[in-house]
């Protein structure tokens, strides 16, 4: 996709498929909608998309940028990240979390915005990177990770369910499959048998080993019945904040699964979304 860089129908500053490496591949692009009038230190929204880590982009988030940046006056951005793969795992994904977040600072500026502080969100694998990068980036990031909102995302690696055979992508795509990407996204061999062999890369790309009190607050959401990735990481996360006392909101999906299908359980978790961004973005 070529660069675009234009206004939107409010004055918006709308810019789509922009590079944030040398590189130049679509798997390191970023969109951005700077609300129109917007000036000096600001906030800013960034979508991470989901995926299982080895497909989506940030086009399933273009709209609800421009949606976000019309009626809200927030600045928002989507990323696109490289998937795992046998030389990408998740702490390249983490740099190019980075490498946007500098990007997308730096074209900012450009315009005369300074974006200091970021609200991170994404479902799933994306949700699973934006607990992460917010719990442990926070004090290296080059937009300070200060909330973080997020459904359904993976929050503790080392979790039997995934190596068991008996989620649902076992049933999909062969019981080696999830062992498999998660040894992609560790850079180890996670024997299906026994992945507490691998327990040290499994915590270190787990967002809930990096809980303390320090916490950015958390909103966060989960089906009751996701197949996928456990409830109980969720439930786990949940204790380990308030054991903390973290500032964070635990939504459960009564008789949802990954997809959190239950509309009312969505639209609380979408208005807990917009207080967050008000009182830490503004």
């Amino acid at each position: 996709m070529a660069d675009a860089n234009s206004a939107g129908p409010s004055g918006d500053t709308v810019i789509l498929g922009r590079y944030y490496t040398g590189e130049k591949t679509q798997r390191q692009t970023y969109d951005l909608v700077i609300p129109a009038g917007a000036s000096g230190s600001a906030g800013l929204i960034l979508c991470i998309h989901g995926g299982g880590w080895t497909e989506g982009g940030k086009e399933e988030y273009t709209g609800a940028l421009k949606q976000v940046s019309k009626e809200k006056g927030l600045a928002a951005a989507a990323i696109n990240y490289r998937f795992l793969s046998d030389t990408v795992g998740f702490e390249e994904i983490l740099s190019d979390v980075t490498a946007a977040l500098a990007a997308i600072r730096a074209e900012g500026l450009r315009h005369g915005v300074s974006f200091d502080r970021a609200l991170l969100t994404g479902i799933s694998a994306g949700g699973h990177i934006a607990l992460l990068y917010a719990y442990a980036r926070r004090e290296t990031s080059p937009v300070k990770p200060v909330c973080v909102v997020e459904l359904c995302g993976p929050t503790d690696l080392e979790d039997g369910f995934y190596y068991s055979g008996q989620n649902a992508v076992a049933e999909a795509a062969g019981p080696d499959y999830f062992p498999g990407l998660i040894s992609r996204g560790v850079k180890q061999p996670v024997p299906r048998e026994d992945p507490a062999s691998s327990q040290a890369a499994l915590k270190k790309y787990s967002p809930i080993r990096y809980v303390d009190h320090n916490a950015v607050p958390t909103v966060f959401g989960h089906g009751e019945r996701d197949a996928i990735v456990p409830y109980r990481n969720a439930v786990d996360l949940d204790a380990a904040l308030t054991a903390c006392g973290a500032e964070h909101t635990f939504v459960s999906f009564p008789d949802s699964g990954h997809g959190c299908e239950d509309r009312a359980s969505m639209k609380k978790i979408m208005a807990l979304f917009f207080d967050c961004a008000e009182k830490y973005l503004r």
